[in-house]
């Protein structure tokens, strides 16, 4: 049982009813990336005419709005139910409907990721004081707190030096889009002017969970991702604001900051993506494996013989369910995190750490093998002895034994 993201996945499931394809394992994510898209719209619109369309255009084509709206994970539901709960929540001022609406929103965004709990001081403050009628719901909200406790502390760490060094790591990934930081400034101050109560509901938990992100025990891209959204969307609005102001001279710098930074000019280091590309976004620290190149000939081998592997779900998925699994550690934390009782938590296969008898296929990845304490790499390679690497790309090796 992935005791996770139970709604992202009943829904997924209910997609994969008309064909167990990648298409359509990954049609909510992109439904999800449509209607944030959408959502922009509706936020900027709350601050001036042009602020939807504006906003709505830029986060269209934003190259990570793009890449995760493609990925079979829920981090795109993730960022959108986060700011459609604090959206919902600042509408329910004016009309109070819309507290219940929002209530349903924050609870998919806890069970989507632990990180939505942040949410919960926002919404009992803003109810206590605006939604004064339904106040007594408000503290509702604090059941995903109680049941989630403990594993906040779990996921948290209290080393400073830690923080310091993931903060540079996330700084890494913003060579390309440097720029936006410096135009989020001026658009929160005058969105601010304009609109106190909902660009502090937007802002400051965003604000304060990526703080948290870089607190918490692992690094990893994904974490961090819902910050695109005040990203782009404070970015655009002050080119609304701008345009509003200045009139349609304004239109030039709006077409310079769409085409200049896209992948038709820059088609390796884009921000903005107006040409469809057919290859993700290189990331390292996501588990990534290329398993649909292995040649066809080679392909059935392995569903015809005993498969040993590391991590294992792409493999069912594309291959057929390993016959072994070999543990590793998902995070780098520990050196076991994908078993439970000698069995795969994904596919259910028993766990190996010692050389299976008679012949056998072994499938080792790279983001696996990066997460092995050097004990499991000593016993990796007794197993491996005297294999014979038949195929491997920038992802993986198969490994005939």
């Amino acid at each position: 049982m992935y005791n996770r993201a139970l709604v992202f996945h009943y829904i997924q499931a209910f997609f994969l009813n008309f064909g167990s394809t990648d298409f359509m394992v990954r049609f909510f994510s992109v439904i999800c990336g449509l209607l944030t898209v959408f959502l922009a719209y509706k936020i900027g619109k709350e601050y001036s005419k042009s602020g939807g369309l504006i906003s709505a255009l830029f986060m269209a084509v934003f190259y990570l709005e793009v890449f995760y709206s493609r990925q079979a994970r829920f981090y795109q539901l993730f960022q959108l139910m986060f700011f459609l709960s604090l959206y919902l929540l600042y509408k329910s001022k004016e009309n109070p409907k819309f507290i219940y609406l929002a209530l349903i929103s924050f609870f998919i965004t806890v069970d989507t990721q632990i990180a939505g709990l942040i949410l919960i001081p926002f919404f009992i403050g803003h109810m206590l004081i605006y939604n004064k009628k339904q106040k007594y719901l408000s503290f509702i909200t604090l059941i995903p707190l109680i049941r989630q406790f403990i594993g906040l502390f779990k996921v948290s760490t209290a080393s400073t030096t830690s923080a310091v060094n993931y903060v540079s790591r996330y700084a890494s990934y913003l060579t390309n889009i440097k720029y936006l930081f410096i135009l989020i400034v001026p658009g929160v101050i005058w969105s601010f002017k304009k609109k106190r109560r909902l660009t502090f509901l937007l802002v400051v938990p965003s604000i304060l969970l990526l703080g948290g992100v870089f607190f918490v025990k692992y690094f990893a891209l994904r974490y961090a991702y819902f910050f695109v959204f005040p990203l782009v969307l404070y970015s655009s609005l002050l080119i609304s604001f701008l345009y509003e102001k200045y009139g349609k001279m304004m239109l030039a710098s709006v077409f310079i900051l769409l085409i200049l930074p896209s992948n038709l000019i820059f088609p390796f280091t884009y921000v903005n993506v107006i040409v469809p590309v057919d290859k993700n976004y290189y990331d390292v620290s996501a588990p990534e494996i290329n398993y649909k190149d292995i040649p066809e000939d080679i392909a059935m081998e392995l569903k015809d013989n005993t498969l040993v592997t590391m991590f294992s779900s792409g493999v069912e998925w594309y291959i057929k369910k390993p016959d072994y699994v070999f543990p590793f550690s998902m995070t780098g934390a520990g050196n076991d995190t994908i078993s439970f009782n000698n069995v795969d938590i994904y596919t259910g296969a028993p766990i190996l750490t010692e050389k299976p008898k008679g012949s056998f296929y072994f499938i080792v990845d790279g983001f696996s093998y990066s997460k092995l304490k050097s004990f499991q790499i000593e016993k990796l390679n007794n197993i491996l002895l005297g294999c014979n690497v038949i195929y491997e790309n920038d992802d993986l090796k198969v490994h005939k034994c």
